[in-house]
């Protein structure tokens, strides 16, 4: 299952792990630009990743809910 917000933030992610690769070609000229990147990088995972931890909690719950029903 998977919502159009974990496909944005992991096709975001996808680009600029390939951006921070572009810009590790020359680390001299770039350690600002690959700071940065780097930061959101780490900013855009940890979205994933508080996303996911909450909708698996959100995903049981309502399976759980349906079986008291019953």
């Amino acid at each position: 299952m998977s919502s159009e917000y974990e496909h944005n933030v992991g096709q975001l992610l996808a680009e600029k792990k390939a951006q921070l690769e572009f810009l590790m070609k020359n680390p001299e000229k770039n350690a600002s630009k690959i700071a940065m990147t780097k930061l959101e990088i780490e900013s855009l995972e940890s979205m994933f990743e508080n996303y996911n931890l909450g909708m698996n909690v959100f995903r049981r719950a309502q399976g759980g809910r349906a079986g008291l029903r019953e």
